[in-house]
């Protein structure tokens, strides 16, 4: 069975998608191979072995921490729903299936940066190496099981009210680490920029403290370095051995939890929809805030964006990562850069919202069966993102310029302004262009199923809002002038993008929705390409 499935993994590698596997190859074996010279030259003594404990340990990190960055993402090639009715013992397809998560580009480019402790112990001998080799893929059996065993509990807790809330705090704190944990760094190689003074503080990477060194050795992630340095040290089998059993056993632990989980995933049941709050006799059916068609729209979004289980987890990481990037912000030297948190609020919300119409799925037969209801729907998806997102993001950028006082905080609110305008009317765009197609909206019962991977979508509306954030700023000191010249630019460009972008996203939504309604139908995005082609 193990050889069936393994088959199976490389027919889907071989005819299934290959752009982001491919980038994620080659950028993975770059930085691999930045490791192996790092570890060369701490070989020949021009560096201090101590940066290839931390370089090793980071990668290590990246294997716990990977998964909690995309919580709602299944890496798995194969899915346990095309094997849940299979009549098999789920624990022995669960074991079977497990020896397949060990192929695949996470490991491939794992291989490569710990190649890394082999060129370190290589001035011990040719037995050091052969030490260092077995440690190497000791620790990539530990790592690729501490990743996979770490997804499936994401993908567990996700079942989960408590869950979703848990999901969201991890995405945001990985996001807030991605986008402002170089500000320390940046902070201690200009300290004065601030007051307009570049000068470069010179960084000098000398040897790192032995305890930092020690302390990395002793977690789970150095057990492999440990072993491969007291291979070239000849410190013998009793600080050799030691690092490799514990790598095995606990990588061995970590893969039966990983079965348990598989196993359990795969006898469990599909389990029905259940509306969280099901119709009940006597409930006025209108309220006060759905007299008008957009009003109605909005009142829907604002309940969808709280109620459904995916949208819940982008919207609660949206609202928690940029307090996360002002603390951040706050601890470091500077203080100045605390308003552009505004600005990268309402890049956060134009990401979290490009995939609307697609979570929503078959749903757009109501909009696109009443006449009229089109226009309604694209200006509510907008009125509703610019409560949710818009205006705390407008508001977030002033508050922090008035507590601040700082040189750019006009330059925030009028990125903030602008951001907020192209994210308002580029995410319902991009909802059509884009749409990721997945689990229908009726039958998604919490955000660990299969609702779409807007990853596309997102990488497309984030540099475009950067640089409607960035644009006003820019422009105003091209310009010269007083600080408000940018917020005035900042209200023409998103005066300008507002009068335009909904027009383009409701004649496009008028000429695809026959297709993307059918694209929803059918849960496969390709339909409304080839409609796409025939059209043009």
């Amino acid at each position: 069975m193990t050889r069936t499935l393994f088959a199976l993994k490389l027919r889907l590698f071989r005819n299934g998608p290959h752009n982001e596997r491919g980038f994620s190859l080659v950028a993975g074996l770059v930085l691999a191979a930045l490791v192996v010279v790092g570890a060369r030259l701490a070989a020949r003594g021009a560096m201090h072995e101590g940066w290839v404990a931390v370089a090793v340990t980071v990668w290590g990190g990246m294997w716990v921490f990977g998964p909690l960055a995309q919580p709602r993402h299944d890496p798995s090639v194969i899915s346990r729903e095309w094997l849940r009715g299979y009549p098999l013992r789920p624990w022995r397809l669960a074991r079977a299936l497990s020896w397949t998560e060990l192929l695949g580009v996470g490991p491939l480019i794992t291989v490569a940066c710990l190649s890394s402790l082999v060129v370190l112990a290589a001035p011990g001998g040719p037995a050091a190496g052969a030490i260092a080799a077995v440690a190497a893929l000791a620790q990539l059996y530990l790592l690729v099981w501490a990743g996979k065993t770490v997804a499936a509990l994401a993908a567990w807790l996700l079942r989960t009210r408590a869950g979703m809330t848990l999901a969201a705090v991890q995405t945001a704190v990985m996001l807030a680490l991605s986008f402002a944990g170089w500000v320390p760094v940046a902070a201690w190689l200009l300290p004065q920029l601030g007051e307009g003074d570049t000068a470069l503080v010179t960084p000098a990477l000398g040897r790192l403290p032995a305890s930092v060194t020690d302390l990395l050795a002793t977690l789970p992630t150095g057990w492999g370095y440990a072993a491969a340095l007291a291979a070239r040290d000849g410190a013998g089998p009793g600080a050799v051995v030691p690092p490799l059993v514990a790598l095995l056993a606990v990588g061995a632990l970590l893969q039966l939890g990983w079965i348990a989980l598989t196993a359990r995933a795969l006898r469990r049941p599909p389990r029905p929809p259940r509306p969280r709050r099901p119709a009940a006799p006597g409930r006025p059916p209108v309220s006060p805030l759905t007299m008008t068609p957009v009003s109605a729209v909005v009142a829907r979004e604002l309940a969808t964006w709280l109620r459904d289980p995916a949208r819940g987890v982008e919207l609660r990481s949206a609202w928690l990562t940029p307090p996360l990037m002002a603390l951040i912000i706050a601890f470091s030297e500077w203080w100045w850069a605390l308003p552009l948190v505004g600005p990268a609020a309402a890049v956060f919300g134009a990401m979290v919202a490009t995939n609307t119409y697609a979570l929503d799925g078959t749903a757009l037969w109501q909009p696109l069966t009443t006449p009229g209801a089109l226009k309604a729907d694209v200006r509510g998806r907008m009125a509703a993102w610019a409560v949710l997102f818009g205006l705390p993001s407008l508001a977030l950028a002033a508050a922090l310029w008035a507590a601040t006082g700082s040189p750019v905080g006009g330059a925030a609110v009028g990125g903030a302004l602008a951001a907020a305008a192209v994210g308002c009317a580029g995410a319902p765009l991009l909802a059509v262009v884009m749409p990721a197609v997945g689990a229908d909206a009726r039958d998604r019962i919490h955000p660990g199923q299969r609702a779409g991977d807007p990853t596309g979508g997102q990488m497309t509306i984030f540099p475009v809002v950067l640089l409607a954030a960035v644009l006003p700023g820019v422009l105003g000191g091209v310009a010269g002038g007083p600080r408000w010249v940018g917020v005035l630019i900042a209200v023409g460009l998103s005066a300008a993008v507002l009068a335009v972008t909904p027009v383009l996203t409701l004649r496009l939504l008028q000429r695809r929705g026959t297709a993307l309604l059918d694209a929803m139908a059918s849960r496969d995005a390709a339909v409304l390409r080839a409609s796409t082609r025939g059209a043009s």
